[in-house]
This record gives structure tokens, sequence and C-alpha cells, in this order.
């Protein structure tokens, strides 16, 4: 998958991922793209510190959702397995591994500072609708389980959780869907 065949929700989880990092938003403290982790993973991983530095922030970003919606498993987050999107984003990540050219979407991640970040994340003005704080959570509806099939929702889902990211400012609420039924 290139960036151009990237889906839009591969991007999302990655820009999530990486806004998140401890030198943009702060949200899980790590360290994947920016220059500290660029180092260490650099000497380690020569060929491939940026999808291991991209996965380093995914497994944060989940480990932070998970405790912030206390582990409900009726919570879909942009990490959770109810969605595809981090299994998506990971296989991407993946492919970039033994790809024979890195793809320059992670440049540009690694590139990134807060206004490049939300800007990317919230490039259609998508509005997020109505949303309820739920102690450390934002909910921003319900889905049903018929909805995790239909790929016009899915891309909706992802859209909406995007822009909610992206207009979280420093304190995090993670943003989710409460599965239905």
């Amino acid at each position: 998958m290139t960036t151009a065949g990237a889906a839009a929700e591969v991007r999302t989880v990655l820009g999530v991922a990486r806004l998140g990092e401890a030198d943009l938003r702060g949200w899980w403290s790590s360290h994947g793209l920016d220059r500290a982790g660029s180092f260490v993973l650099g000497r380690a991983f020569p060929r491939t510190a940026a999808p291991a530095g991209l996965e380093l922030d995914i497994l944060s970003a989940r480990r932070r959702h998970d405790d912030a919606l206390a582990r409900r498993s009726s919570a879909l987050h942009l990490f959770s397995d109810g969605l595809p999107f981090r299994r998506q984003a990971s296989a991407w990540l993946s492919e970039q591994k033994t790809a024979p050219v890195p793809d320059p979407l992670l440049d540009e991640l690694a590139g990134w500072d807060i206004s490049s970040a939300e800007a990317s994340l919230c490039a259609g003005g998508v509005d997020i609708g109505p949303a309820q704080v739920l102690a450390d959570g934002l909910r921003l509806g319900r889905l049903d389980r018929s909805d995790l099939d239909d790929d016009a929702e899915l891309a909706s889902v992802a859209l909406r959780l995007s822009a909610a990211y992206a207009g979280l400012g420093a304190a995090f609420k993670a943003p989710c869907f409460d599965l239905a039924g």
C-alpha cells in the first residue's frame, strides 16, 4: 500500500499516534518519531526505525485509551480491536519494513509540529457532532454491530475520530463510540 493508496484511516491512526508523542501533545509520552526516538531507534534499527517507532506509539496510545476508558469492551476507539483501523495501520507499517524505499508519509509525520498535525487530522473540516464527556472519555455516539460492516460508516467514524483528536488540545479525553447491542 503506497501513500497514495494508504487509506485515510491508516493515515489517521498513524497521525494520532504521532500527535500523542511527547514532543507534540504528550498524551502517551512516547518518542517514536521525535528526535530522541529517532536517535535511539535509528541506532537499533537503522532501516526500520520510523515504522518501529510508530508501532511503539500505537501500543502506547492503545494502552492510554484502554486505561482512560476503564477497559470497557463496548468502547470503540481508534486503537481498539473493535474497529479495523489499528490493524490496518499495523499491516501498513509491516509492509514499510520490507519496502525497498520508505514511504514519504513516514518523513511527513516525523516533520510534524502541532499546527501541521492538527491541520492534517482535520483537513476535511469535519464536525464531530454532539459529544459527551464521560470521565476520561469523549463519547461521540453509538454504533450498531451492523455499522462495523459498512465501509461508508467506518470512513465517517474515522473522520469524526480524527477531528476529535485534532480539537482536544493538551488535556486528553479518549474519543470513542459506544457499541450498542
